[in-house]
């Protein structure tokens, strides 16, 4: 009987973890159509995305466990695999730069108008003066963030509590459905949704990496080198 009630207890525990991270993705989802479809704000968008949930759930979650800076040094110090997650890190990001770069040559070549996308940006708030500091801060701070939400905190922390595919495929979830918010207003919902599908796929091999190499350094500077491919993109054929 004892055995029984602590396996239920346990299984209620389970749950209880699994739908409170299902909370939190769909908080990193209303955040960012409270930010660019309510607020339309680039700087709110900042404040409640990556500052209130990326960062915030995780402090929060953290401290409320006790166990921050346990998290934050296995996460920081030491690289596992040596030398071979920087590499596999770099060159990926690279891989996926010049993807996310010809993806979107080829979606300007299928009619979407860079004007369009320019205007949306402008009118959430991007100047010709910012657009440097904007195109810094989403390489290094927004690859930082989202990588410490999505592959340091939510899928450690569902690996605890689930087979790691399942804990891969729903933190990869929660990281792609957001995406779909920004690609269908940038590109329409057919253009958004194929690149929600593709952000997915790449949110799994961030998670196949966070596994095979557990520091935060390799998935982090693929993530970063990523993000470099989708800003030149942005400069060379959007905001000119």
């Amino acid at each position: 009987m004892q055995q029984s009630n602590g396996k239920d207890r346990f299984s209620l525990k389970r749950k209880g973890s699994v739908l409170l991270f299902v909370c939190y993705g769909f908080c990193a989802t209303l955040a960012l159509v409270y930010g660019l479809l309510v607020r339309q704000s680039l700087l709110a968008t900042f404040v409640v995305f990556h500052v209130a949930v990326l960062l915030g759930i995780p402090l929060a979650h953290g401290w409320r466990e006790g166990d921050i800076r346990r998290h934050w040094r296995e996460a920081w110090t030491g690289l596992r695999g040596g030398t071979a997650g920087l590499a596999i890190g770099a060159a990926s990001g690279v891989l996926l730069g010049a993807l996310a770069m010809g993806g979107l040559w080829l979606l300007i070549r299928a009619g979407i108008q860079p004007e369009r996308v320019r205007a949306i940006l402008v009118h959430w708030g991007l100047t010709e003066q910012g657009k440097w500091l904007f195109a810094g801060y989403m390489i290094v701070v927004n690859s930082f963030l989202e990588e410490l939400m999505w592959r340091g905190f939510v899928l450690q922390r569902l690996t605890d509590v689930l087979p790691r595919v399942q804990a891969m495929l729903l933190s990869s979830f929660f990281f792609a459905l957001y995406h779909l918010i920004l690609g269908t207003v940038l590109f329409g919902w057919r253009w958004g949704l194929l690149a929600t599908v593709l952000v997915f796929w790449t949110g799994l091999f961030w998670a196949w990496m966070k596994h095979r190499y557990p520091s935060v350094y390799p998935t982090w500077i693929s993530h970063l080198v990523a993000d470099v491919g989708i800003m030149v993109a942005l400069f060379l054929w959007i905001l000119g």
